[in-house]
């Protein structure tokens, strides 16, 4: 005969109500489970999506990294550090957010714009206009990159906390009440035939 996993009295109140416990963790699980589900899609899209930011960031990455050195080697490193600073202060940066199964889905971006010297150099340079135009595409880039970072993050913690919660509901929660249920079920049917056997008894000695 199943055993109880709790302590409890098997009665019919008790069994309909383990029922009832049942049909609640029932719909848990699959809420939990679809849920599950949407975040492993989401993580896929937004996967793709660091890929292909990344891919952005890293050639503008590689430009600015082979623009640095003509730079120094044409003002020297010196007169790269005091060359006047192109200003910020038109650059525009914008994050929105949209709600995906509990989690903000973030976006980012950032237009720069033309960037002005903050005063005329000294001695005007090429190589330096470049550098600059290559770092403004690189600061660019890092904005959806780090959006695209973050919602990966959030997605990859929820759907772990989520997993576990599913895989104890699937592999603990449930298969114990089940078996209560049967060992409750069965206890009920033995209780059923002796007393179908007791009445018997009594009405065969009338």
């Amino acid at each position: 005969m199943p055993e109880l996993t709790r302590t409890q009295t098997a009665s019919r109140s008790a069994f309909l109500d383990l029922q009832d416990e049942q049909r609640l963790v029932n719909d848990g699980y699959e809420f939990l489970d679809e849920k599950r589900i949407l975040l492993a899609a989401e993580l896929l899209r937004q996967r793709e999506a660091w890929r292909e930011a990344r891919t952005v960031f890293m050639d503008r990455w590689d430009r600015a990294a082979k623009l640095l050195p003509l730079a120094v080697a044409d003002q020297g490193l010196e007169g790269l550090q005091v060359h006047p600073r192109y200003s910020l202060d038109e650059a525009g940066f914008e994050v929105s957010g949209r709600p995906y199964v509990g989690q903000v889905m973030l976006e980012a971006s950032m237009d720069i714009g033309d960037t002005e010297l903050a005063r005329d150099p000294i001695r005007p340079s090429g190589e330096v206009r470049q550098l600059a135009t290559a770092f403004r595409g690189l600061l660019e880039a890092a904005a959806p990159l780090a959006a695209i970072t973050a919602n990966l993050h959030r997605l990859i913690r929820e759907y772990r906390r989520t997993e576990r919660r599913v895989r104890a509901l699937e592999n603990v929660v449930l298969p114990e009440i089940r078996q209560d249920l049967a060992a409750m079920e069965e206890h009920l049917d033995l209780n059923d035939q002796e007393e179908v056997i007791r009445v018997r008894s009594l009405r065969s000695q009338d």
